[in-house]
């Protein structure tokens, strides 16, 4: 399967999906790569993450542990030991934030509703997510402007949702995801948080 085969799929035929059916097929698309590939993404992600000025100068970087075959950042830290890493932990309550928990690379015993691996609140300390430099945020498919397309469920615009009333303000958030889950074109929302770029396994892409 070619890295774009599906999403093209999706565009070109001049019918646009709905945010479901777009989720579905692309989600699909990228579980279908196979463990070699999915190293191998990950590795030229983490190599071009590496030279971003944004990455270079963070301190105190999110990120997320990966799940459903969503592009892999954790090697990121075997090229920065000396940064301090953090991973999201859901809130209990629902419509509430996620905080952030000092991850030093080890896997998690906890995992969360999903199933995702979390560090626990009370052995890792936490960070407000304003005071991070910079987020590394998953997502399901974006288009060349920089729009991006989550899971729906808005944890990451509720938590972020503090830059559109203060602009410039907070870390610099950076989606990253395989190539294949780049479309034409997707609508954004009132609520959708910029991002400062989106980051590849093949290129990367500045905002507009």
């Amino acid at each position: 399967m070619s890295d774009s085969a599906t999403p093209s799929k999706a565009t070109s035929s001049g019918i646009k999906p709905s945010k479901q059916q777009l989720r579905r097929q692309i989600r699909a698309a990228r579980r279908e790569l196979s463990a070699y590939r999915q190293r191998l993404a990950s590795r030229r992600l983490c190599a071009r993450l590496a030279l971003c000025p944004e990455v270079k100068r963070a301190r105190h970087i999110g990120l997320y542990w990966p799940m459903d075959g969503e592009i892999d950042p954790r090697p990121l830290l075997e090229r920065f030991p000396h940064k301090c890493f953090y991973l999201p932990a859901l809130p209990r309550a629902a419509r509430t934030t996620m905080m952030f928990l000092h991850w030093p690379g080890t896997t998690p015993r906890y995992r969360n509703r999903y199933g995702i691996p979390e560090p626990v609140l009370g052995r890792s300390s936490a960070i407000r997510a304003e005071r991070l430099d910079l987020v590394l945020l998953p997502l399901v498919a974006f288009d060349p402007s920089g729009a991006r397309l989550g899971m729906g469920a808005g944890y990451y615009d509720r938590t972020f949702a503090f830059k559109q009333l203060r602009p410039g303000s907070g870390p610099d958030l950076v989606g990253v995801a395989h190539q294949l889950q780049c479309v034409d074109h997707l609508p954004v929302e009132p609520w959708d948080i910029p991002l400062t770029l989106v980051a590849t396994d093949h290129r990367v892409y500045r905002s507009r």
